[in-house]
């Protein structure tokens, strides 16, 4: 697999997630299986491996620090729906939607 195929299935997994996920409640997000943290745990691994195989390229290492801001994202909604905090949750959607965008 390469680094571009990676990269982009770290894209369609964010972006269905945000098509499934940014009209539910924190309750519904707290039910959703998979786990935001077991999503947000396989972003991270995909991540690794992508950055792992990233080369000096600019296109490679671009792709790697999306990734690996996507899996920030996650990780961060991950623990916002655990507090409970509804109110950043706009952000952080809106957020892990800016990054599915990038080409």
């Amino acid at each position: 697999m390469t680094a571009r195929e990676i990269y982009l299935r770290v894209l369609k997994i964010i972006d269905y997630f945000l098509k499934n996920a940014v009209h539910l409640s924190i309750s519904d997000l707290k039910e959703h299986d998979p786990s935001i943290e077991e999503l947000a745990h396989d972003v991270r691994q995909l991540s690794n491996i992508l950055r792992a195989l990233a080369s000096s390229s600019y296109d490679d290492e671009n792709m790697a620090i999306n990734a690996l801001q996507c899996c920030f994202e996650m990780e961060k909604l991950a623990k916002i729906v655990q507090i409970g905090s509804d109110s950043e949750l706009e952000d952080v959607f809106r957020r892990l939607e800016m990054h599915t965008k990038v080409p």
